[in-house]
């Protein structure tokens, strides 16, 4: 059986009507968005050459990537089914080209056809189902990750099949990225911790030779070793 996703491509390109009149083709040059999160969600897409990134930004305004999607596969059907705006940005990885059906035509064919409706359902039913599981391994990583065990992380990480799941591998890897960039910090501010450490020690010592050089017994004894020091070579 197929997949949701093949059965809708294969549903909308055997409708020359649709093709024809209601599609149309959208060229994107390498690194061109589009569309970003926040923007109405107006139009289903199909790729049909290149590929496109699907990607957020953190707090600090950093992209992260979500997915990449390749030739073949839809993007746009969730924000048209809830009428809310674009949960992600997407680009154009390398030069791509797709077919864009506006949100009405493709609302139309859903009415109209008990076999796309089957479709969606089956594909949102089934990114429900991997939202679940993404957010378990993602917070099985935060766990780890905030007891520390970096090593660990990295080396799950690195065993994500990036041919398989590639939404998770594409996350997985800004993960991977931040987990070194917090090590190398701890790194770094460990070894600020123990030159710390040493100065302060260095310190403690100065001041302790300060202490017993400036005391009134230690200049009687340098005296005394002076008187004596004469009275051997008289």
């Amino acid at each position: 059986m197929n997949d949701p996703i093949s059965l809708i491509r294969n549903f909308l390109l055997s409708d020359k009507e649709l093709i024809e009149n209601a599609m149309e083709t959208v060229e994107l040059s390498d690194g061109q968005v589009l569309f970003h999160r926040g923007d109405i969600g107006d139009a289903f897409y199909l790729i049909q050459t290149g590929q496109i990134r699907i990607f957020t930004l953190d707090q600090e305004g950093k992209e992260i990537t979500l997915n990449t999607l390749s030739a073949g596969e839809t993007l746009g059907e969730l924000a048209l089914v809830d009428a809310q705006p674009r949960s992600a940005s997407a680009s154009s990885v390398g030069s791509s080209s797709l077919l864009r059906l506006n949100r009405d035509d493709f609302l139309q064919r859903i009415h109209n056809s008990p076999i796309l409706t089957n479709c969606i359902i089956q594909l949102l039913s089934g990114r429900a189902r991997h939202m679940t599981e993404y957010i378990e391994r993602l917070g099985h990583w935060a766990r780890m990750i905030i007891d520390g065990q970096y090593n660990q992380v990295i080396k799950e990480i690195e065993e994500v099949d990036p041919k398989g799941d590639r939404a998770l591998a594409a996350v997985a890897c800004s993960i991977g990225q931040m987990v070194k960039a917090v090590q190398e910090r701890e790194e770094i501010l460990r070894k600020e911790v123990v030159q710390l450490r040493i100065e302060i020690d260095e310190e403690k010592r100065k001041r302790q030779v300060d202490e017993i050089v400036n005391n009134e017994a230690f200049d009687k004894m340098l005296q005394l070793a002076k008187q004596r020091r004469k009275s051997n070579q008289t």
